[in-house]
């Protein structure tokens, strides 16, 4: 049909068509031929299309002949229309343009990150590129360190927030460094929560260990422990997880002077497990051997009457204490020294001396014991029950006894 129509005819029916497109509308055509620097494309109004290379948004260092074949279908914005020529000038750029600007604005409005590409660096920063659009990222946008030469981020892929977008001025700013600040303070908080949790575990499992290891105790039981910590009066012991104390008093059987002349921080000992506190979590240790109690040992050795053999330790105004053996103490009062009226204590016995005495009070059990020279230089009461007739009516007291002791003369 159209092949019997005059050519004016076919002229107001091309202008009919032309009619319906505009500048800046979207339009579709096929590929029909491929230039080094365009593609020619067909399309429904009649008019051929032409696409600049320019305006086709290949990647840097990508041919014409690689992006595209004949009859690939391709879409861009009218940026001419030429009757007089016959064709139709078609830009690909500016429609992804249009469509990667909103994204862009989105962007910015949602504080959403993008992935930018680094290629090419200047002094005050980086021109990065975000699909059809080129940004810049000013030096103090790229890292959360000081940047000293840009061109070490060149080729590089970067997370990135949009800071501006001005399409007017073409100027689109975008930042990495805000990114960055926010992994690094991602990372940090995570490591936080990790290592905060790797430490309550520490304590729950140290917590469940000492638990056990305090149920476990047994009073009298022997440990092996290590010096913490030296105190005045007495010493810390760690038994594996839970500490003890072994007070002064528990760290021999003989006096101790201070707990360092006994033992030093970090010493390992052995311990005997005196007593355990499950409500105060509280362990009483000693050093001393229960089973080697010089008190318990001399009860099978001595007791009231027995003369020993001691040495003068230290003197009070109301007597004297001495040793009778290593880790039994004895007390010898003022009262027990001699016969006589004594004074002073050191009129008769000084530090260091060793005396012979009778023991004459002894409990072994509450470690306590008395001591007398007095009782070893009294006279022996003389026997009076000669001088008494049993079964007398009368048998006087003891006063008449003596008296007729003395009346008596001696046989000759």
């Amino acid at each position: 049909m159209e092949n019997n129509l005059t050519m004016q005819e076919l002229l107001d029916m091309q202008e009919q068509e032309l009619s319906k497109i505009n500048v800046d509308d979207e339009i579709t055509g096929k590929v029909v031929k491929i230039n080094h620097d365009s593609l020619i494309l067909s399309l429904e109004v009649g008019f051929d299309g032409l696409v600049p290379v320019s305006e086709l948004n290949l990647d840097r260092g990508q041919d014409i002949e690689d992006a595209y074949k004949i009859d690939d279908e391709v879409t861009g914005i009218i940026t001419n229309i030429s009757p007089k020529d016959a064709t139709i000038k078609i830009s690909v750029l500016k429609l992804e343009q249009r469509s990667d600007l909103k994204e862009l604005i989105d962007a910015l409005n949602e504080h959403k990150v993008i992935n930018v590409h680094a290629y090419k660096a200047l002094d005050r920063g980086l021109y990065v590129q975000y699909k059809s659009y080129t940004m810049f990222m000013p030096i103090s946008q790229i890292d959360t360190k000081f940047v000293k030469d840009t061109s070490e981020y060149v080729g590089q892929d970067l997370d990135a927030y949009v800071k501006e977008v001005n399409p007017r001025k073409n100027r689109i700013i975008v930042s990495h460094r805000e990114v960055a600040q926010e992994i690094l303070d991602a990372e940090r908080k995570e490591r936080r929560a990790r290592i905060k949790a790797e430490r309550e575990a520490e304590r729950a499992k140290i917590k469940a260990e000492r638990e056990a290891l305090f149920a476990s105790l047994v009073e009298g039981e022997k440990r092996k422990g290590k010096v913490t910590n030296i105190m005045p009066y007495g010493a810390f012991i760690d038994l594996g997880g839970v500490e003890g104390l072994a007070h002064i008093n528990n760290l021999s059987w003989t006096r101790v002077e201070s707990v360092e002349s006994v033992l030093n921080v970090g010493d390992e000992v052995d311990v005997f497990v005196q007593s355990v506190d499950p409500e105060t979590k509280r362990i009483a240790l000693a050093l001393k051997d229960p089973d080697k109690d010089p008190w318990k040992l001399i009860a099978d050795e001595v007791s009231v009457g027995t003369v020993v053999e001691a040495q003068v330790l230290r003197i009070i105004e109301k007597g004297a204490f001495l040793q009778v053996k290593e880790g039994v103490e004895a007390y010898l009062p003022i009262g027990e020294l001699s016969e006589g009226r004594v004074n002073r204590v050191e009129d008769v016995v000084n530090v260091g001396d060793t005396v012979k005495a009778a023991i004459i009070k002894f409990n072994a059990e509450n470690k306590r014991m008395m001591l007398s020279i007095r009782e070893l230089t009294r006279e022996p009461e003389e026997d009076l029950s000669q001088y008494m007739s049993v079964g007398d009516d009368t048998i006087g007291n003891i006063g008449d006894v003596l008296k007729e002791k003395h009346e008596t003369p001696e046989a000759e």
